[in-house]
């Protein structure tokens, strides 16, 4: 059977920032039956869709440029497809673009830039440790980290994460 990748690309901001990983996959699965997108399932005892998420996001964290990509059964409009999903996703979250691709990305391929506002105590030996600092200005730090292994309690002191803005970027190696 031939299944086709489409790797979707959202952002969540404002009142869906508050919405937990979990339940995003869930609302993300409902719309995409909603809407008739003809998803693969795995063909094990219990099937279930063919949709593999980005690195969760902490409950406040903005996410800027996240993605998750789909197995599907056959090819359609693209426009269309956006223009649907946009209608029914909560307010904040908004299907940005996407893309059919040949394979699913690597983990270790998925980079995660981070823009912290200096309100959010952050100790800069930890960042140094596992990522690298890209700006330090007055006002922000924007941080590279590879999403491989990466945990948020480990970098942020307080385990508060408002105002911090995340994007994913897919480097080749």
């Amino acid at each position: 059977m031939k299944t086709y990748k489409l790797r979707v690309f959202y952002k969540k901001e404002n009142i869906s920032r508050f919405i937990s990983h979990i339940f995003f996959c869930k609302l993300i699965e409902r719309c995409l039956r909603r809407i008739d997108v003809p998803i693969r399932f795995s063909e094990s005892f219990t099937p279930r869709p063919k949709i593999s998420f980005c690195p969760p996001l902490p409950i406040p964290v903005i996410g800027i440029n996240e993605f998750f990509e789909i197995e599907v059964l056959d090819i359609f409009d693209l426009n269309s497809f956006i223009e649907k999903t946009n209608k029914i996703l909560p307010e904040g979250t908004e299907i940005k673009n996407c893309l059919w691709v040949e394979k699913k990305v690597p983990l270790s391929s998925i980079y995660g830039i981070y823009f912290i506002p200096l309100n959010e105590k952050v100790v800069k030996e930890k960042i140094e440790n596992s990522g690298k600092i890209i700006e330090d200005d007055s006002k922000i730090i924007k941080v590279i980290f590879k999403m491989e292994n990466f945990s948020h309690k480990k970098i942020f002191v307080n385990g508060l994460f408002d105002g911090i803005k995340r994007e994913l970027v897919i480097k080749d190696e």
